[in-house]
């Protein structure tokens, strides 16, 4: 009878490592789609469309949000938010998600850099912002974004945060991630496809570190440091982030 209460309390997760799978299928999928088929265009529908469409809102006061919204795709602002997380992590003993954590932020900064110097693709013209330099695909800005609002979206379902909670904050920082896109599209120094390859990339590389890391540590992963009730059929409490 009381482990049948804590099943109540504590339900069982949804399989993360299938998700993890299915994300990595359809985002490699459709990273290759548009490398293929969309990106040797030089002209194609969607970045056309993105362009007249953002063009009836160019104004003086769109631009100046517009740079601030893209400023929280910039290193300034994603390695010292990286950082506090890590330090929160380790701090709390979480040192498997720290680690995670810090190899996807090192790792996608040399990503975007590196694929960048393979498609060698060219920045649209007429900026509205100066200092936009280098290549166009992917949109760094937006692959930083993407993929730090990824590791908070993992990190807010490894809490006891209510259903709906989690799904709120998983809106939100979604349209977040996707507002720093949109940003690098209206200010004219990416293409739109610039943002959706880096949307599919970031997919892609969270998906693969996780899988990656679950397959090192196994089910060490989410645990606090020494932790050894991970077989038990319900979850302890040093697997939540507050408990």
């Amino acid at each position: 009878m009381f482990k049948n209460l804590q099943r109540r309390l504590y339900p069982e997760k949804i399989p993360e490592d299938i998700i993890a799978i299915i994300l990595l299928i359809f985002s490699s999928l459709s990273l290759y789609f548009l490398v293929h088929f969309i990106l040797p265009e030089k002209e194609n529908v969607i970045d056309n469309g993105s362009f007249l469409f953002f063009r009836t809102f160019i104004s003086p006061a769109f631009t100046e949000i517009a740079k601030m919204v893209t400023f929280l795709g910039t290193g300034t602002f994603l390695v010292p938010s990286y950082l506090l997380i890590i330090m929160y992590l380790t701090r709390n003993n979480f040192t498997k998600l720290a680690l995670m954590t810090s190899t996807i932020a090192v790792s996608s900064l040399l990503l975007g850099w590196l694929l960048k110097n393979i498609f060698h693709r060219m920045r649209p013209q007429h900026h509205l912002v100066s200092g936009a330099g280098g290549y166009s695909f992917p949109s760094g800005h937006a692959l930083g974004g993407f993929i730090f609002t990824g590791v908070l979206i993992y990190l807010i379902w490894q809490t006891r945060k209510s259903f709906y909670t989690k799904w709120i904050f998983t809106f939100i920082a979604f349209a977040l991630a996707t507002l720093i896109g949109v940003s690098r599209i209206y200010l004219h120094v990416h293409y739109a496809t610039d943002v959706l390859g880096s949307l599919f990339i970031a997919l892609s590389w969270l998906s693969l570190m996780y899988i990656l890391f679950r397959l090192v540590y196994q089910h060490e992963l989410h645990g606090r440091s020494g932790n050894e009730e991970s077989n038990i059929d319900y979850f302890p409490s040093d697997y939540y982030l507050d408990n």
